[in-house]
């Protein structure tokens, strides 16, 4: 035959077989887990090493992070791939097309919880891994099961730890419904933020205690919370308290709490601001038409420098009628109103939301109300 034919047939042959050294297949890389942890903390440790991530599915995020350090390759139909060493956990879908000097099992999880057969009896596995001593002494016991005579060897999952990066934490308890608590403005800043993250690879995560949010809200580092009575915890472990509605404040309770907390504050020039005495390294002043916002995302990720705040002293001792009060709290009935259909244990009988509203104590209003079932009048 000619040297064409060979030529071709050699060419052939090398698309269908891709030779690699370490082989770790993982059969789809989820947006989040243990293994995909362990498959980034090996390329962290291991990249100077040949190695090769071979997956059938993987999420986006994961993949970059992992190419930027290993081969990553998708698993083809009918594609055969060589490697002196082939890892597998959990599944080991790939092996069929995989042609190694050892192919090698690696236990990663407890296989009775999950109710999952471990393919540890695969004629062409000859050697088992566990992460840990627990997982050997559980994947040992699936070897008598399944009369299964290989070695179990113990190898810890490697961990490498970088300095972390300060997360900046934000946070705003306002009615983003209200059409004047700034909810474009609130909208720009979070997008200034993460553009300002992406490009210097800064973190930030901000904390909106509030109803009524827009879906256009769908920033990773932005969490909407439920309104809650005591955020005041919250307010004095964040770094910022961000305040950016029209002007219509004329106390602004968030910004004094927060002052008064040592919490600095982003807001916008609000009237009333001028005369709380606000020291200027204690704020931000966002322009009414945010056009300063990227200069404004950019200072959020300064060192805080140290102030001190007194809010304005109230005069409510002079306005009060000084008569001592006859109130006692366990006294106290709430009167509520369901807001849908359900079963009423206490009532004993089912009950909706055209049932006349209906008195109840404390404890049990609560316990209704975190349930969605009532409002209280």
């Amino acid at each position: 035959m000619g040297s064409a034919f060979w030529h071709s047939l050699f060419l052939c042959y090398n698309q269908t077989m891709r030779r690699y050294t370490n082989i770790y297949y993982f059969k789809r890389i989820c947006a989040i887990g243990g293994t995909e942890q362990f498959l980034y903390e090996m390329a962290k440790k291991y990249h100077k090493y040949d190695l090769t991530i071979l997956y059938d599915e993987g999420d986006l995020d994961q993949l970059l992070r992992l190419k930027k350090l290993v081969r990553c390759v998708r698993r083809k139909p009918g594609e055969v791939y060589y490697a002196q060493r082939a890892f597998y956990n959990f599944n080991i879908d790939a092996i069929n097309q995989i042609e190694a000097d050892e192919h090698i099992f690696v236990c990663h999880a407890i296989y009775q919880e999950l109710g999952y057969r471990p393919p540890i009896d695969h004629p062409k596995l000859s050697r088992i891994i566990g992460v840990s001593k627990y997982a050997k002494a559980e994947i040992e016991k699936q070897k008598e099961i399944q009369n299964v005579d290989k070695p179990v060897e113990l190898c810890y999952n490697p961990l490498t730890l970088e300095k972390p990066d300060k997360v900046v934490r934000l946070i705003s308890a306002c009615r983003l419904d209200d059409k004047v608590k700034g909810g474009n403005r609130t909208l720009k800043l979070i997008e200034a933020l993460d553009k300002y993250c992406e490009k210097t690879g800064r973190h930030y995560l901000w904390m909106l205690f509030t109803n009524g949010v827009s879906k256009t809200i769908t920033s990773p580092n932005v969490a909407v919370m439920r309104p809650r009575t005591d955020v005041r915890h919250y307010i004095a472990d964040s770094d910022w308290l961000v305040q950016i509605s029209n002007d219509m404040e004329t106390y602004c309770y968030s910004i004094n709490e927060a002052l008064g907390y040592g919490t600095r504050i982003v807001r916008t020039p609000l009237s009333v601001a001028k005369e709380l005495k606000i020291p200027k390294e204690a704020e931000l002043v966002l322009d009414w038409d945010c056009g300063n916002v990227d200069e404004i995302a950019e200072k959020i990720f300064e060192p805080k420098q140290e102030f001190s705040y007194k809010p304005p002293k109230d005069g409510w001792s002079k306005l009060l009628v000084k008569k001592p009060s006859t109130y006692t709290f366990k006294d106290e009935k709430v009167l509520i109103k369901p807001v849908r259909a359900y079963y009423d244990m206490e009532l004993g009988r089912n009950v909706s939301n055209w049932d006349k509203p209906w008195e109840v104590d404390v404890e049990r209003a609560k316990e209704l109300y975190k349930k969605h079932l009532i409002r209280m009048l």
